[in-house]
């Protein structure tokens, strides 16, 4: 008897043991780990595919990290505050993606690596000084749209005079891709009407005040625009006018003529690339801005239902193989 009580009293002394090796193991691999923060400026499709492709980098190469993923649903004062987390915790590395998100960690964050995802114009926004390097430690990925060339496909499918574009006129961002849609638009022959929203509730208004106005709609990659473009799509299709987008993610949905937009879940993992060199030591300034390619890293969406709906016919050259399309409601 005393002989089996041994013997138990010996397993539990053993599991005990094993149990706060364990936590001693996981408290160690708790203090090797990088500590990463991304910082997500809203729920949008397409900035939820750049985080889960950073992440998934990340696991691929093996990295031992604790990521603090943090999302401001498009609110300035909380990506401030996020911003303001990350810094007070030390990160050994922010990650902003969009604009806002990574424009708030730089301001707030000047002594640990900043990266940034899919911002369309780096030196506007301030993060960096040129496209050879990073500025001090800030680098990241630029997105910048093919605007010229998307256009004038847009244009052969429906020739439109009178270009509807809505944008938040806060967003640095959105003021480059508006210039430069006016400088192509001018060359093209095209009249363009913009019409400026700070919140994604502005978007029906805008919307109802141009449609009548315009041949056509072209979304850009505006973070507010694409929160509120629901409404946008309402009025277009109750009016008979088509719209063109420069985000796949908007368009799954349907509602949307013609989109071609980044892969932005290929934009993460390039992304995470970067994040790699910079926790294994590289430093940010060493390190050019990372560009995506068009159109190797491309999507395009058909929504063949407005097109019928519309009487617009697609030009057969511009659907290929990996050409989604939308019909009877459903995406293939």
């Amino acid at each position: 008897m005393k002989s089996k009580l041994y013997i138990l009293m010996f397993l539990v002394i053993f599991i005990l043991i094993a149990g706060c090796n364990k936590k001693a193991a996981e408290d160690n691999d708790n203090k090797s780990a990088f500590k990463v923060g991304i910082a997500v400026i809203n729920n949008h499709p397409a900035l939820l595919e750049i985080e889960q492709g950073i992440i998934d980098e990340l696991k691929a190469q093996n990295m031992n990290v604790i990521i603090d993923s943090q999302n401001a649903n498009n609110d300035a004062n909380i990506i401030n505050a996020i911003a303001s987390k990350f810094a007070s915790d030390k990160k050994d590395l922010s990650i902003g993606i969009a604009t806002p998100a990574a424009v708030a960690l730089a301001n707030s964050i000047t002594d640990r690596p900043v990266l940034f995802a899919t911002v369309n114009d780096p030196i506007g926004a301030g993060l960096v000084d040129s496209f050879d390097k990073g500025k001090n430690n800030v680098t990241g990925l630029c997105d910048a749209l093919p605007i010229r060339e998307h256009l004038k496909i847009y244009h052969s499918i429906y020739p439109f005079k009178k270009l509807g574009f809505i944008y938040n006129g806060a967003e640095k961002n959105s003021i480059t891709m508006l210039k430069t849609t006016q400088e192509v638009c001018k060359e093209m022959g095209v009249e363009l009407l913009p019409i400026t929203i700070y919140n994604p509730a502005e978007v029906n208004m805008a919307a109802e005040s141009l449609v009548s106005r315009v041949d056509a709609f072209y979304v850009v990659t505006d973070n507010t625009l694409v929160s509120g473009l629901t409404a946008l799509i309402t009025a277009a299709a109750n009016n008979k006018k088509p719209i063109f987008s420069e985000d796949y993610t908007s368009a799954v949905n349907g509602g949307i003529l013609y989109a071609i937009g980044f892969d932005y879940y290929k934009a993460g993992r390039k992304t995470g690339k970067m994040a790699v060199e910079i926790l294994k030591g590289k430093s940010p300034d060493e390190m050019p801005v990372t560009f995506m390619e068009y159109p190797e890293e491309s999507v395009v969406i058909v929504d063949m239902d407005r097109a019928k709906a519309l009487n617009i016919e697609i030009p057969k050259e511009l659907i290929t193989e990996n050409t989604k399309i939308i019909e009877n409601n459903k995406i293939k």
